[in-house]
């Protein structure tokens, strides 16, 4: 509204016209103007060349990408398909094409892949209750592909720009803790809902402190992983004799690393 008032107060004052005197041009284009609804086709009802010249107006149209809401049949495939017994469907997308896309159109493009997933499963579990086969189930794992290789992509973003600003990766990590039984393993850091001091399952697997009675079997427990390292060794030397004597040029070729008792701080 404030440019259609500038806009008349240009014409009014190129026509030299007082504040109480409007000539009849003026007042047939307030008429116009108040028949009018704000829409992108507005600008093509100014046929006045003079007010366009005055008034310039930039067009713009509104476009809609998302398809007409169809509730629960969105959950469905195409009726046009329905009861055939084959699919086409296309590969799954490779981390090269994924690399080149925006965050934005790879966060578009999960979502679309998530509805899809979500209509497949759907009728996948449909043939099933009609004791039907499921036409080209491979499909499902060409969009699960797809859905995985976003998220390595993203994680390889994610981890590109940690780098850049702390200089460690993006992942959660891990650290040596010592578990119930007083070992020293590795353990990978998750995300959970409730604090490590709420959750029984942490607290139990991974208490601040450990029953030292534990301790006399640690050594015990070091010996039986060093006797199962040591049986792996010997099992794959004496695979590669037995390569070696009907290969003869497989000879000194064939190696294993010895294993090394575990650390244990």
């Amino acid at each position: 509204m404030a440019a259609l008032r500038q806009c008349l107060f240009r014409i009014a004052v190129q026509n030299s016209i007082s504040k109480h005197k409007i000539i009849p041009q003026t007042c047939s284009l307030i008429k116009q103007f108040s028949s009018l609804r704000l829409s992108p086709a507005t600008p093509s009802v100014l046929a006045n060349h003079k007010l366009q010249a005055l008034c310039p107006v930039h067009s713009s149209t509104s476009i809609h990408t998302s398809p007409p809401a169809q509730d629960l049949m969105e959950f469905f495939d195409r009726k046009d398909v329905w009861g055939e017994t084959s699919v086409l469907s296309g590969r799954p997308y490779r981390l090269d094409e994924l690399r080149l896309k925006s965050n934005q159109d790879i966060h578009k493009l999960w979502y679309v892949l998530l509805k899809e997933r979500n209509m497949l499963l759907t009728m996948q579990e449909e043939y099933h209750r009609n004791v039907e086969l499921f036409p080209n189930p491979e499909r499902i794992t060409k969009v699960e592909e797809s859905m995985e290789n976003i998220l390595e992509v993203v994680k390889e973003r994610d981890n590109a720009v940690s780098l850049l600003e702390t200089g460690k990766p993006a992942g959660p990590g891990g650290a040596y803790v010592r578990d119930f039984l007083g070992r020293v393993v590795w353990r990978n850091f998750k995300e959970y809902g409730i604090p490590p001091h709420m959750n029984k399952v942490y607290r139990l697997l991974y208490p601040r402190g450990f029953n030292r009675v534990h301790l006399r079997f640690l050594p015990l427990w070091r010996e039986k992983v060093a006797k199962q390292h040591w049986y792996r060794y010997n099992q794959r030397m004496r695979m590669y004799k037995k390569l070696e004597e009907k290969f003869p040029h497989l000879k000194g070729k064939l190696q294993a690393q010895k294993p090394e008792e575990p650390k244990i701080n």
